[in-house]
């Protein structure tokens, strides 16, 4: 056996697959896993790092990150590799880095001047591209956003005949270039203005290239189990797996509602599909302002919806909608610094101190900033810890990426960005036990490469890649809070990506070991 780079001895291994820990030398040999036995003496290795009181696990894979604008900042994944997560999939939701054609290219260049990186690529493999030649600090998947391909070549609200055959035809050549799939948002525009038959449509062209379908449904609250069942349709009629993005029930008339919800998609399991969700370990969300207003505000972009809460009537048409949806003023929480002096305020206390009404401040804080972000404490705990606790579930973090590192900032983010991942295996397999440690890191680990179609990913086996972690399970905590959401985990000791050590006792190493992975059917890296 060839001198190993690295021979982690004495830890508990966790190897991602089964449940109960093991006990067992690991050797890193390059970029892979190199030996698995008996402990070896002394010369075996370059380095040996004595483990003994903690976890070795493999990599976590967060399978629901954001745009990925951010890895050309510095910084850009601290906050992930101190979670343990090694693998992160972006172009969630519908938004993707590209494939950027004709129309988006003018918003992403604005977009380029208000964040600060440079917007050097038009197709998903010039992204790779430069991304890669910059380096990543971890390995990076990315889904094509059905929004981003629909911005780009239709301007308007329906698509036509060939609009949808070029929205078809650049998804197939981002899947040649390495995509994973498609994703969708569905309640935002102008993914809201897609029908189920344009989706399906485009679902047969990620399947073609063995891709998946990820879909933000149409509705989390009042129609969520129609949402549901849209998703399932058109997994059935496109052949194509469906991974639903970050389940929930909100608002409290639809509490109660996930038990309902994982039945149906047991059923459809029963029935053939390959159907599964992710879910976050909160029961607060966070998204921008302007999509708990009517869809047709947004019919025209962010500009086209100023235009119009400009008109008493298109304001009175929001405030009514507000007020008739039962919107939770108090639970929604401004985390955008845009408008100063604002963030960490609810719209319930702002309308209080101002003496206004909610729905009407609403209208008036969307009209100051269009892109408003908030933070909105909508969903039942009980709810939530069914979707994470269910055994076939998948854990993530949904986080943002390009805000949290860009030079400009937009305000703070949801804690989960720094510390979903070990608020998990912190609150539901170290403190109250809700489900063995080992079921845990199965949930992050090999469960989401399984599904992602990930090759040699997820585990701790002979010959697989070397994305390793070592947990001290006394000192798993998550430290972001609502108040200070941007403070580090605590608890992973050290990081490999690709066999090269990231983070060691707090200290992260300048490397960027990352990868960019790829769809199993693309012969591209």
């Amino acid at each position: 056996m060839a001198e190993l780079d690295y021979l982690i001895s004495g830890a508990a291994v966790f190897d991602g697959a089964t449940i109960e820990p093991k006990q067992l030398d690991v050797g890193i040999a390059e970029d892979r896993i190199g030996y698995l036995g008996e402990p070896l003496g002394a010369s075996a290795s370059r380095r040996r790092i004595d483990a003994r009181g903690l976890y070795l696990c493999p990599g976590f894979i967060d399978t629901h990150a954001s745009t990925g604008l951010g890895y050309r900042f510095p910084h850009a994944g601290d906050h992930k590799l101190f979670q343990a997560v090694t693998t992160e999939i972006i172009g969630n939701c519908g938004t993707s880095p590209g494939p950027v054609a004709e129309f988006l290219v003018p918003i992403m260049e604005q977009l380029a001047v208000q964040i600060g990186f440079d917007f050097d690529w038009r197709s998903l493999g010039e992204w790779f591209q430069a991304v890669q030649g910059y380096g990543l600090p971890l390995n990076v998947g990315t889904y094509v956003g059905h929004s981003t391909l629909r911005q780009g070549v239709c301007p308007g609200v329906q698509a036509s005949r060939d609009q949808r055959d070029r929205m078809g035809a650049l998804l197939a050549e981002a899947m040649r270039d390495g995509a994973l799939g498609l994703s969708s948002g569905l309640v935002y525009a102008p993914g809201s203005f897609a029908g189920t038959a344009e989706i399906v449509g485009l679902a047969r062209v990620a399947a073609a290239r063995d891709g998946i379908y990820a879909s933000h449904v149409r509705d989390e609250r009042e129609d969520l189990e129609e949402s549901i069942e849209e998703a399932i349709e058109i997994g059935r009629r496109g052949g194509v797996p469906v991974l639903i993005s970050h389940l929930k029930a909100g608002e409290r008339p639809n509490w109660g509602k996930i038990p309902r919800v994982i039945e149906t998609i047991e059923r459809a399991r029963a029935d053939g599909l390959a159907v599964n969700f992710e879910v976050y370990p909160y029961t607060a969300t966070s998204t921008k302002l302007r999509t708990f207003i009517p869809k047709a505000t947004l019919a025209e972009g962010p500009e086209g919806m100023v235009r119009k809460l400009r008109s008493g009537r298109w304001r009175r048409r929001c405030v009514d909608w507000l007020r008739r949806r039962g919107t939770e003023f108090d639970a929604m929480v401004l985390i955008t610094d845009s408008i100063e002096g604002l963030a960490g305020n609810s719209i319930g206390r702002l309308a209080r101190a101002r003496d206004r009404d909610p729905a009407h401040l609403t209208v008036d804080l969307l009209l100051q900033d269009p892109d408003a972000w908030i933070v909105y404490h909508c969903i039942s705990q009980d709810d939530m810890e069914a979707a994470l606790l269910w055994e076939n579930s998948i854990v993530c973090s949904d986080s943002w990426s390009y805000p949290v590192n860009a030079p400009r900032r937009i305000g703070d983010p949801h804690p989960r960005t720094f510390g979903a991942f070990t608020r998990f295996l912190e609150r539901y397999a170290l403190r109250r036990q809700r489900l063995p440690f080992g079921e845990a890191v199965r949930k992050v680990t090999s469960y989401p490469a399984h599904w992602l179609r990930l090759p040699r990913r997820g585990r701790i086996a002979a010959g697989y890649c070397a994305d390793l972690v070592l947990l001290d399970p006394a000192r798993v905590r998550e430290r972001a809070t609502f108040a200070e959401p941007r403070r580090l985990s605590e608890g992973t000791e050290y990081v490999w990506v690709n066999g090269v050590l990231t983070l060691e006792k707090g200290h992260l190493h300048d490397h960027k070991p990352g990868r960019i992975l790829r769809n199993r059917t693309c012969r591209h890296g």
